[in-house]
């Protein structure tokens, strides 16, 4: 596999909840992704230490307590408030900060362009800042106002800190990144689809495994859509405009943008495909 000799542009941020359970047993939501990156800047917490004996450094001890920083965004996403910084949806629709509010922690998981190939992360036990509120009137020109929070990644239990795609990650590994928060020794499954259709229609682009998002236009008030995992273990659950149909079922257009989700499911792993139908 050819190896990257830079990197540039922080891109595909998601974040998955971390459950941590009494026993200091841990596992993680399906990632959801996190748009409008900017910036991230995480700094090494924790020097190491000298033990001094015999009149020089006899052993120096590994202090790694994680890292902290900031994280720019364009805008924090509604989920990511009410997941994470405590806040909550009330019956009309509007978010609400409390101070009963919790913070709650999740993986950070986001990517670096390279020249070769792109650089994947994942921080694993991260916590964060409650954002500060600003912005300014426009003058001469509009200047996008970005948001940003602190970020203070922490080991989990067991000691995980961080990991990164190398050189010699395997393909499976590196497809399934964002399906599924990675941790070492673990089964990645396979989570990907190997068709996907809905009637004859023309999806742009064409339809690839590793694409998730599609476009296509009718005039036809059905159509049948049909959905095949690549593992057989794996299961598919299609969605309507948020009425379930099954694989091989008709789908009922509305005038305007429809949408098709896809979802496949394997273990912990998860992934979901999403078709917008536009009928005229």
């Amino acid at each position: 596999m050819p190896k990257n000799k830079v990197k540039f542009n922080l891109n595909n941020v998601h974040f998955a909840k971390l459950t941590i359970a009494s026993d200091n047993t841990y596992s993680f939501a399906t990632p959801k992704r996190w748009p409008g990156a900017v910036s991230l800047s995480l700094d090494a917490n924790g020097e190491p230490e000298n033990f001094y004996a015999d009149g020089y450094a006899y052993y120096v001890l590994n202090n790694n307590m994680g890292y902290e920083g900031d994280y720019e965004s364009a805008l924090i996403p509604e989920d990511f408030r009410t997941d994470h910084l405590g806040e909550y949806a009330d019956d009309n629709g509007v978010i609400v900060e409390s101070t009963t509010g919790e913070l709650t922690p999740f993986a950070l998981l986001f990517e670096f362009d390279g020249d070769q190939k792109h650089i994947r992360h994942v921080m694993y036990n991260c916590s964060a800042s409650r954002p500060t509120i600003a912005s300014k009137t426009n003058e001469e020109k509009r200047e996008v106002q970005t948001e940003k929070i602190k970020i203070k990644a922490n080991p989990l239990p067991d000691g995980l800190v961080k990991a990164k795609s190398g050189d010699d990650t395997t393909t499976e590994v590196y497809n399934g990144w964002y399906a599924g928060v990675y941790i070492p020794g673990t089964t990645v499954e396979d989570v990907t689809l190997s068709a996907l259709t809905i009637g004859s229609l023309t999806l742009a682009p064409t339809f690839a495994a590793g694409t998730t998002e599609y476009a296509t236009d009718t005039t036809a008030s059905t159509a049948t859509v049909t959905a095949t995992a690549t593992d057989n273990d794996a299961a598919v659950a299609i969605t309507i405009n948020g009425s379930s149909i099954a694989s091989g079922g008709t789908a009922t257009w509305k005038s305007g943008k429809n949408t098709v989700l896809v979802t496949v499911t394997n273990g912990t792993y998860a992934k979901t495909y999403k078709v917008e139908v536009t009928k005229s």
